[in-house]
């Protein structure tokens, strides 16, 4: 099987306040005040005792942090992935309350036995201070990046996505590839696509895009390589008991041209990525048509069927009794 770059999304990094305020940093400071008196009166080994139980209740029983350390979400698992996790997650919670601590440690110090080294208290500012800054900007900065490298390489577009009222499908995979630097899209189809009638589907040559537009079944912005040169589609047709699986050239060249034509700006087209709406039409025996602003791009009246595995086969064809005699009432509802 062919190995593709797909598209990732990222995500920029954010924080709500408070949020951070509620579940991280006014925790840690409550439980370090409650720890000064341990330092103070009992001793350095309570106060480690202390933080110990502390950890653990938070590791197993404290939810607020559960979204700000993603390692601490991996419940599911059972066994020794399961030790392992809590046992990480004890680690990081413990390190978190220890560091915090550390300042009432030194303050003690210097209450008791007017000590004070200025290298130990400047090491704890840092470490609690300048660490999680140092974190928030490397992921800043790898977000830009990334996002720059993105912009460079791959198109913004709205994908629509219909069927003829005949055919009740469900789309397997998408996904427009660049064969020459081998970027990928990564396009989810997660919601049943509606159906049109192949007579809506003629008069909508003679009426407005907007009608075309409120007869959409899927419609999402993806993000399709620049200069983007072959499809990749497969789909189930439940009507035809057929599975179909394709790859056909895709003239990335002639979309780009039909945008420039309609924009004032010749190179704005390479600096926005963004593209008017691409419809995709997918018909009996596997056909396939692509177009773009009133200009057909693919035109594939007809496909070959496929093979697919039986698991495959019976997990998509094995619909339900009563799914297929709703759509059949659907269907002659609306003749």
């Amino acid at each position: 099987m062919k190995r593709y770059k797909l598209y990732k999304k990222a995500e920029p990094v954010c924080c709500n306040f408070e949020e951070l305020l509620s579940h991280i940093i006014l925790p840690l400071v409550i439980a370090s005040y409650i720890s000064y008196p341990f330092l103070y009166f009992l001793g350095l080994e309570s106060a480690l005792v202390y933080n110990g139980i502390l950890a653990v209740i938070a590791t197993y029983f404290f939810d607020g942090l559960k979204k700000f350390i993603p390692i601490l979400n991996n419940r599911d698992t059972t066994g020794f992935k399961s030790v392992f996790y809590s046992f990480v997650s004890f680690l990081i919670i413990l390190s978190s309350l220890l560091i915090t601590g550390f300042g009432f440690y030194l303050l003690v110090l210097y209450q008791k036995n007017n000590e004070f080294n200025i290298f130990h208290f400047y090491f704890w500012l840092l470490i609690l201070f300048g660490f999680p800054l140092f974190y928030y900007g490397f992921r800043s900065g790898r977000y830009y990046y990334i996002k720059k490298q993105q912009d460079e390489h791959f198109v913004n577009l709205v994908l629509v996505i219909n069927h003829d009222l005949d055919l009740f499908l469900a789309i397997d995979t998408i996904q427009f590839v660049n064969t020459v630097n081998r970027n990928s899209s990564d396009i989810k189809i997660t919601n049943n696509i509606q159906s049109y009638s192949q007579k809506e589907f003629i008069t909508m040559k003679t009426k407005t895009r907007h009608y075309y537009v409120n007869k959409e079944g899927f419609r999402e912005t993806v993000q399709i390589p620049f200069n983007a040169n072959i499809v990749l589609l497969s789909w189930f047709s439940y009507t035809e008991n057929k599975y179909y699986a394709v790859e056909f050239p895709f003239p990335f060249e002639k979309l780009i041209a039909e945008q420039e034509k309609s924009s004032t700006d010749k190179f704005k087209i390479f600096r926005a990525r963004e593209t008017e709406p691409l419809y995709l039409h997918l018909y009996l025996n596997g056909g396939i048509r692509f177009f773009y602003k009133n200009v057909i791009l693919v035109d594939i009246p007809v496909n070959n069927e496929s093979a697919v595995n039986g698991k495959d086969k019976k997990d998509f064809f094995d619909l339900n009794a009563i799914i297929k005699e709703s759509y059949i009432k659907y269907n002659r509802n609306l003749r």
